[in-house]
């Protein structure tokens, strides 16, 4: 089945959205820091808010309906570099392409901003969607030189 989704940068007051997203990803991966979820949204939302506020953290996401299905941000560290974080889509959405573009769109920025290398810690599940827009091994992450 297709659907289209909308892809669009994220704007300061999507944190909620951003955070949603998250969430959903540490639940999938058993990644989260705390097992209060009201405790880590609020973590969350203190460590991606400043810098989406500053411009040092920029994301991208797919909605469906007006619903925020998947995501990918960019934060921006200084020195040329990049890192590519948060890059999720719901399971139920899996599977269009939604991921790639996101990855793309931040891939693209990237260039724009001039930034010479960009890295990411993958899961064993994302890995294939990094290899082929361009990243490789590098210890237990990946990078791409750009």
């Amino acid at each position: 089945m297709t659907v289209n989704a909308a892809v669009r940068l994220a704007a300061p007051s999507d944190l909620e959205a951003i955070v949603a997203l998250r969430m959903a990803f540490e639940r999938a991966t058993r990644d989260s820091g705390s097992l209060d979820e009201a405790e880590r949204r609020a973590e969350i939302a203190s460590l991606l808010g400043p810098d989406l506020r500053a411009g040092r953290l920029l994301c991208w996401m797919a909605e469906i309906g007006g619903r925020a299905v998947a995501q990918a941000a960019l934060r921006i560290l200084g020195r040329g570099e990049g890192e590519l974080l948060n890059v999720y889509t719901e399971p139920d959405c899996r599977g269009r392409g939604l991921g790639s573009s996101l990855v793309a769109a931040a891939v693209g920025e990237a260039r724009a901003l001039g930034l010479s290398r960009l890295s990411l810690q993958p899961t064993e599940d994302s890995r294939r969607i990094y290899e082929r827009a361009g990243f490789r091994e590098a210890g237990r992450g990946m990078v791409m030189d750009l």
